[in-house]
């Protein structure tokens, strides 16, 4: 096999494949970071949201049945069976006639579909399926020629699309101009579909279609050969590096072509996989259960992105490998998959997938279950009342409280694992409660979390057992809470008591007061919305409503305010507002208990003869908002959710589909009276295909105990900003509160001092917007390994990777860097804006000049021959700090002060926003 293999390379030494990667997958599985990872995905349009379409419309291509009907689709308009040839068995597909104008038409249809949904580039299969008619040469050539037809037809409709066809090899010098690429199977691995079994490729097989492929690749066509193997995702990584040697591009998946398969670049899986159980939290809801609040924040910070999955309502998944890099199991309650667990901790044992179990073990375990985990059980046979001393073993230590457990009827014991705590009872019996083993690690129980009234304190410190026990590598981390070396701030302000009354100046409006002293005077980004039934004519204040949207159209002529909507009606329970009106949100609404806003008796404000829409409280409520603005500031639309700032997956859809960028909830308050990880949220929450992005920290409301007192409470989260940077960056400053602050003394105060605060730092200063668009971005990106060196992939909103330790760049290897900051034992890369970046690192500094620091960001980094052209922008004047090697100089023109201080350039703008500089190193 590896002679055949060596002397069919030097046949196709002569071709030369390019580093473009294609995916196929036709069912579900896939996901923004797989998307990233691909320059192509093929995709059954049908089986997926269209939102991936809309998102990558350069990236998605959906599959086409040229050759054959498919009588299990819907269509607008039905197949006629006079378009059928014969039968196709194996697919239970139709072989259509392609000499039908009629025919044609129909797949002319659904093109048109598929392009209106977002689709701009098409894979053509079935192609090949008229060779039943190859016995009447005659009826051959005139559906050979009417396929032509057809594909030249489809480049004149869609001149722009990328075309992809499956084999048609034989029309290839016919139809070559129209396609960019063909696509074949097998050439190593193969699948049988009316057997179902994974074959080799034959000899002759191969090398046929190798020719084929050269004479495509001569036409300057990419050939891609997709691969079957049901083996490790290791094995098929090895078969798409032995295929791209042959001058293909590889892509190896499962025979249906179900899974994320594998091209010839390492791709880094940044899923965790958590399975939990649902139904037993709050609503049913996602963001009331332990595994969001206490597991998420701590995978993020590795770069690791946490999926709940729902074992209550869904089956196991057969296949784990393809998506994620390791398992958390915390299911409490009992599920249908209780016992289907262990089969899949067999499976993912032997495929080397770390697992780890929280609280139990979640399946009945069996002295030969037990085998297998390298575990025993011993029966505790001191009383129950005597009590066991607890020893945590190095690295770990007691962290928010020390371990406590009750009596165990068992104690456990691993074999060949890191012990991380042991405890001790008085009969000279031990148990390990909490241990990383080969295949992952357990923590049982209590002894990994305490429960103290309402307050969840953690034993250990997740941060070191989930690296142990999940195998988390240190990869680059996408990270949002730092811009250009810097730690991001930012302002944003729900519109809530925009008619407030100042207590002590009654004459002015809360708005008005903090328009005049804090806004005018904090020239720094802040994003203000309106809540439209407040401020409106339509609203609760009709008569205060001119005075209220001249103040907004004020707010909004200041250059460094971005307008933003609040809705329209402030709903307070979003899966719910739509039920508004009925007999059962009526007796609901009885049963919920009461605040000073009302919103246990309300679903939103009272407007009158007002009927829940969702349309009139994202879309038309931003339109309101931008309405108040300068026409310059009109384009980007921005959203903070009202109430229980829950929104729904519909409600996701329907405000990601209008362009509108969305923002609220997550409950990070952690301070000195309540020091604990799981009041730290993480950046998101996700609904499926759509993630709900999360404030860096919560608003004065909570702060005030509801808005109830004591009014200057906000000023506590200065303790919040400073506890999520140290010991670690989690979060950005985000000064987050309502209109209403400027209507008290004690809360105008608070505001202040936070404001006073935050200036002092050194911050990179966003707006909302872009930090949405920043935070979105880390549960988009893609990381690849590439001989050694890190590729990364994203919509390049988000731009610093954050590596452990110190590390250095090499900025005129990399591609896309711009430098680099060292901060609290972190290395923070700057990248730029584009979506495709190389990182290289090194043990040195590097040579060439680079950016420290800086309170905008990076727009562009070139380099050519000794000069490296860095452009920076930023929302307020921009300073800059620049490592500035001996031999480099700054040669163009610029506005600003200039310090140069041994190799530290610094620039500080007194207008400009943005700036060009260019280094030449000639020395």
């Amino acid at each position: 096999m590896r002679k055949l293999l060596l002397l069919l390379s030097l046949l196709m030494s002569s071709l030369s494949a390019g580093d473009e990667r294609y995916a196929f997958v036709y069912s579900k599985n896939v996901d923004d970071r797989f998307i990233n990872f691909y320059d192509k995905v093929v995709v059954e349009a049908d089986a997926i949201d269209n939102i991936y379409a809309l998102r990558y419309p350069d990236k998605m291509v959906a599959y086409v049945s040229v050759g054959e009907i498919e009588p299990w689709r819907k269509t607008k308009t039905p197949y006629d069976p006079s378009w059928v040839i014969t039968e196709n068995k194996t697919w239970h597909s139709l072989i259509a006639d392609l000499r039908k104008d009629a025919y044609q038409a129909f797949i002319f249809e659904r093109v048109a579909k598929l392009y209106k949904q977002g689709y701009r580039n098409f894979f053509l299969d079935t192609m090949d399926a008229y060779h039943v008619t190859a016995e009447d040469k005659k009826r051959f050539q005139k559906q050979q020629k009417a396929l032509v037809k057809f594909i030249k037809t489809l480049r004149t409709k869609y001149p722009k699309s990328t075309i992809i066809v499956n084999r048609g090899f034989e029309i290839l010098d016919q139809i070559y101009q129209e396609v960019d690429a063909v696509v074949a199977e097998s050439l190593i691995a193969r699948y049988n579909h009316a057997q179902k079994e994974y074959v080799p490729v034959p000899p002759a097989d191969r090398e046929w279609l190798l020719s084929n492929f050269q004479k495509a690749q001569k036409l300057g066509l990419d050939t891609i050969s997709i691969e079957y193997s049901d083996q490790s995702t290791q094995k098929r990584l090895e078969i798409a590096k032995e295929i791209k040697k042959l001058g293909i591009l590889p892509y190896v998946t499962d025979g249906l072509l179900q899974e994320q398969g594998e091209c010839h670049i390492e791709r880094i899986r940044r899923d965790v996989l958590i399975l939990f159980n649902q139904s037993i939290f709050k609503d049913n809801n996602p963001a009331y259960s332990g595994p969001h609040l206490l597991l998420s924040m701590p995978l993020e910070y590795y770069g690791y992105v946490p999926i709940l999955y729902d074992i209550s309502s869904n089956p196991l998944p057969n296949r784990v490998e393809d998506k994620y890099h390791a398992v958390i199991v915390w299911s409490s309650g009992v599920t249908n998959n209780d016992e289907s667990l262990y089969a899949l901790t067999e499976k993912l044992k032997t495929r080397n997938v770390k697992i780890l179990f929280l609280d139990s073990f979640h399946f009945n375990l069996t002295p030969k279950r037990l085998q297998m985990l390298g575990l025993s059980y011993e029966k505790n046979t001191n009383g129950f009342l005597d009590k066991s001393s607890a020893t945590y073993h190095p690295p770990y230590k007691a962290y928010e409280i020390p371990a406590s457990l009750e009596h165990e009827e068992q104690l456990i014991h691993p074999k060949d694992a890191k012990a991380v705590l042991s405890l001790t009872y008085p009969n000279g019996q031990t148990s390990t409660p909490i241990a990383v083993t080969s295949w992952g690690g357990y923590a049982l129980d209590s002894a990994f979390l305490q429960n103290i009234g309402e307050k969840d304190l953690w034993t250990i410190d997740p941060f070191i057992l989930f690296k142990e026990a999940l195998g988390l590598e240190s990869i680059p981390v996408p990270d949002p809470t730092t811009e250009a070396g810097r730690r991001i701030l930012l302002a944003h302000v729900d519109g809530d008591g925009f008619m407030e009354p100042v207590r002590f100046e009654p004459e002015s409006l809360a708005t008005e007061y903090l328009l005049e002293h804090i806004y005018k005077k904090y020239p720094f980004p802040h994003t203000l919305s309106v809540i439209q039934g407040e401020v409106d004519s339509i609203g609760l204040y009709p008569e205060l409503s001119p005075r209220m949207k001249q103040v907004s159209q004020e707010l909004y002529r200041l250059p460094w305010v971005e307008p933003a909507s609040h809705t329209l009606s402030h709903p307070f329970f979003w899966a719910e507002a739509k039920h508004a009106h009925d007999a059962i949100a009526i007796k609901h609404r009885a049963d919920r208990s009461h605040n000073h806003k009302g919103e246990g008796k309300l679903y939103h404000l009272p407007l009158k003869n007002y009927v829940f829409s969702l349309v009139r409280e994202t879309k038309e409520s931003v339109d309101f908002a931008l309405s108040l603005a300068p026409k310059e500031k009109q384009s980007t639309k921005v959203l903070f959710w009202s109430g229980d700032c829950l929104p729904t997956r519909k409600t996701l859809a329907y405000v990601e589909r209008q362009g509108i960028l969305a923002m609220n909830g997550g409950d990070t308050t952690i301070s000195k009276k309540n020091p604990w990880l799981s009041h730290i949220a993480p950046f998101g929450l996700q609904h499926d295909e759509y993630w709900q992005i999360y404030t860096g920290q919560q608003n004065e409301n909570v702060y005030t105990n509801d808005w109830l007192g004591p009014f200057w409470g906000y000023r506590d989260a200065v303790d919040t900003f400073v506890m999520t940077e140290e010991p670690r960056r989690l979060k950005p400053i985000n000064i987050y509160y309502h209109f209403y602050s400027g209507s008290k003394l004690a809360s105008f105060h608070a505001l202040k001092r936070i404001y006073d605060w935050a200036i002092q730092q050194k911050t990179s200063k966003l707006y909302a917007s872009q930090y949405i668009q920043t935070a979105a971005d880390f549960y988009r990106t893609a990381i690849a390994k590439i001989d050694g060196e890190y590729e990364v992939r994203n919509l390049g909103y988000l731009k610093t990777f954050r590596l452990e330790g110190t590390a250095h760049a090499n900025i005129r290897a990399s591609r896309g860097v711009a430098g680099y900051q060292h901060h609290n034992h972190q290395t923070y890369l700057t990248l730029d804006s584009r979506r495709e970046r190389r990182i290289v690192l090194d043990t040195q500094p590097p040579s060439s000049p680079y950016l420290i620091e800086s309170n905008g960001w990076v727009r562009s980094i070139t380099q050519k021959g000794t000069h490296y052209r860095f452009t920076l922008d930023a929302n307020v004047a921009l300073e800059a700090t620049f490592h500035l090697p001996k031999g480099c100089q700054q040669i163009s023109e610029i506005e600003g002060t200039v310090q140069h201080n041994g190799t530290q350039w610094h620039l500080q703008t007194e207008q400009n926003k943005g700036v060009r500089l260019v280094f030449d190193c000639r020395k």
